[in-house]
């Protein structure tokens, strides 16, 4: 599982059999959207983070205003542009949460059903800890070129990321420590969080797992905490929104 944290048991009939690698193919990953244990993920990211996005966005064109910054790209090139990096992102988290979501026998978000029940060192898993984050990273940037805000390009998208950074690795990643154990501490040893090594990536074309950890279940129920998990992304969030809104007001005391 990389980072995206582990689970209470899918059985492993999610979209037909899982190849006896348990490395499921590209269109299987794709067609397991139709699943409500994963579709259920992406419910969060449609009417809670994009909302959220856009919101930090108009707060950005505040602190635009006040600063005097016009956009970096004019309409409509920026919608175009915005538009492709928008759906190149989704479709990245698309492919990535089914992956996990079939190798790891378990839905990625943990208020869904507790998370992958087997570790995934393997495909894109076995390039960074979370895959996922490109993507949505390449998502929210997308969202600020069709805003053409600078402020959220260059100040409020960083602070973005660092916030997603520090939810994986000190929320995400101690539940997984306590769900796989040694097991997951030599996959966070081989594999960097989100810059791939080389190493990684030669792993990735020869179809190589990070620490052969195929097909080993992890034992006992999710930690207690891991119901929580959700609510404190929530909470993350409108901090991050309650912090760009002082900015924006800030911003606004400047420029009048």
């Amino acid at each position: 599982m990389a980072g995206e944290y582990p689970p209470r048991g899918v059985a492993a009939a999610v979209a037909g059999p899982a190849p006896a690698t348990g490395r499921p193919g590209f269109w299987a990953c794709l067609a397991a959207i139709r699943r409500p244990e994963l579709y259920r993920n992406f419910v969060v990211h449609l009417f809670v983070m994009a909302p959220g996005v856009v919101a930090m966005c108009l707060l950005a064109r505040r602190v635009d205003a006040g600063l005097g910054l016009g956009r970096w790209i004019e309409l409509p090139a920026a919608a175009w542009l915005g538009a492709a990096m928008v759906g190149l992102g989704g479709f990245s988290v698309w492919y990535v949460y089914g992956y996990l979501f079939l190798a790891g026998q378990g839905s990625p978000g943990t208020h869904v059903d507790g998370g992958p029940t087997v570790l995934v060192d393997h495909g894109p898993y076995t390039l960074i800890r979370h895959p996922s984050v490109p993507g949505k990273f390449l998502a929210a940037a997308g969202v600020g070129v069709i805003f053409g805000s600078p402020s959220f390009l260059v100040g409020f998208l960083p602070l973005l990321l660092l916030y997603s950074l520090l939810t994986n690795r000190y929320l995400q990643e101690p539940l997984c420590d306590q769900r796989f154990g040694e097991l997951y501490a030599r996959y966070r040893r081989a594999v960097p969080m989100v810059v791939p090594r080389p190493s990684g990536v030669a792993r990735w074309l020869r179809g190589q797992a990070a620490v052969d950890a195929d097909g080993r279940p992890s034992v006992g129920e999710p930690p207690p905490a891991a119901r929580f998990e959700l609510l404190w992304y929530l909470l993350g969030l409108a901090g991050m929104i309650l912090l760009f809104a002082s900015l924006a007001l800030l911003a606004s005391g400047w420029a009048g």
